[in-house]
């Protein structure tokens, strides 16, 4: 069966770079606009970058993916007054010699989320853009660190970036340590671009999101249990530390159409097996599943399904991960437990747009430099695709003005309308404007298939 899946997306991987050939080059050639005001370059109009769509989780290898090479960084220089980023352009705020700009990312790398692959679809964007001779003069480089779905590690990977003089942290993924780590890197001035979308990246002058906030995504899937018409669910929430104002947006907008959870679960995503949450949910009484997890706790309870024959409606965030799919939807002919489950992306789901010309560019680069990740993408990948190409186009706009944290965050604020080729609604950043996408789309899966549903739904 491992076999014939990697098949399944070798050949997916070949008709993706092959029919769709001019690609790679669609990110500096047909883009929209966005006027900056920052700095040096007031009134002047940048093209921006297109992007694509992705999930939690990677092949925990680098594939054969090229990277830059190795620059040797310099330690300090980071402010100590409160979302104030430090405003001399040095080594020490990752503007190095022979310009090469390096940025930080915290990843779960080890541990129950393999973060991997939003490390190396970060590294794939930048591989491309330097491949076309960077901008303004400068490379950019990737240095990570791994957070080992610990909040402990976490801060101490905060640390160590910091130490080595990382100009901002871009696309990270830590499950456990991104709540935290935002209020602590904007204390010391780090600019943040990126993340999954947990409450605090909303809250902070210096982080700049690419996606909605979980809050919003939860309200959104509550909102889709009324439309689908949802009865006595048994709902699964992650035990994380943003899970509390999540969970309520959830369960407030089922309340509102009058669904009742006849059970509610808190788990940890090291949990192995969801045989004793089924079966709760059956005793119970439960008609169908509401969950907010992660894509590799999805397929542990899409399993625990499967073993008791229960094939409830089920409703969830995340399930488009084909690397998790590929754990729950084969090999039960007809019945698959996800077959007919509903779903929600922010951004567009890959595998149903992959013509459009920045999901093309996204599937294209990734497969070229890190091949072993391209079945790994989903919605969370998107993401920091898009953080990439969000902090690219910062860079990009401040012309000949020297890059700094303080000149980055102008930048950043004076966004506006930046096209990512319709992978999410145009995001515009300001002062105060900290959370510029509010918009996701409805998912429906058919006989294994993920389909889009719907226009953009924004809460």
């Amino acid at each position: 069966m491992k076999e014939r899946v990697a098949i399944v997306f070798l050949t997916l991987s070949v008709a993706a770079t092959l029919g769709l050939g001019g690609a790679v080059a669609y990110a500096f050639t047909h883009r929209g606009t966005a006027t900056v005001q920052a700095g040096g370059a007031q009134g002047q109009t940048y093209a921006t970058t297109s992007s694509s769509p992705a999930a939690v989780g990677g092949s925990k290898a680098s594939g054969g993916g090229r990277s830059v090479s190795g620059v040797p960084t310099s330690a300090g220089g980071s402010s100590s007054r409160t979302g104030t980023p430090s405003s001399s352009p040095s080594a020490a705020q990752g503007v190095h010699k022979g310009g090469v700009i390096t940025v930080g990312g915290i990843y779960d790398e080890t541990g129950p989320v393999d973060a991997t692959v939003e490390r190396d679809t970060v590294r794939s964007y930048f591989d491309l853009v330097n491949a076309q001779g960077g901008v303004n003069g400068y490379t950019f480089r990737l240095v990570d660190c791994d957070s080992a779905y610990d909040p402990s590690t976490a801060h101490q990977c905060s640390q160590k970036l910091m130490s080595e003089g990382v100009l901002a942290i871009v696309g990270w993924l830590s499950l456990s340590g991104e709540q935290p780590e935002t209020d602590y890197l904007t204390q010391q001035g780090i600019p943040i671009i990126g993340g999954l979308g947990v409450p605090s990246e909303f809250a902070s002058p210096l982080s700049f999101p690419t996606t909605p906030s979980l809050v919003t995504d939860g309200t959104a899937l509550g909102t889709r249990a009324c439309q689908v018409g949802l009865k006595k669910p048994g709902v699964i929430f992650l035990n994380a530390n943003f899970i509390a104002p999540v969970e309520q947006s959830f369960l407030n907008g089922m309340k509102k159409c009058g669904i009742s959870p006849v059970d509610v679960e808190t788990v940890d995503a090291t949990k192995a097996d969801y045989t004793d949450v089924i079966l709760k949910f059956q005793e119970n009484g439960a008609q169908s599943v509401a969950a907010f997890v992660d894509p590799f706790s999805y397929a542990r309870i899409f399993q625990a399904m499967e073993r008791q024959n229960w094939h409830p409606p089920v409703l969830g965030g995340g399930l488009d991960k084909a690397s998790a799919n590929q754990q729950y939807d084969s090999g039960c002919g007809s019945s698959c437990a996800v077959f007919g489950a509903d779903s929600a992306t922010p951004v567009l789901e890959y595998l149903d747009h992959s013509r459009t010309p920045a999901i093309s560019q996204y599937l294209a680069t990734v497969h070229r430099y890190y091949p072993s990740q391209y079945p790994a993408l989903d919605a969370y990948t998107t993401y920091q695709w898009l953080a990439a190409e969000v902090f690219v186009q910062a860079v990009k706009n401040l012309g000949n003005t020297p890059v700094s944290r303080q000149s980055l965050v102008a930048s950043l604020d004076h966004l506006t309308n930046f096209n990512d080729g319709g992978i999410t609604e145009p995001i515009t950043y300001g002062s105060g404007n900290h959370d510029p996408l509010h918009c996701l789309e409805w998912l429906h899966n058919t006989n294994g298939h993920w389909k889009t549903t719907s226009s953009w739904n924004c809460f």
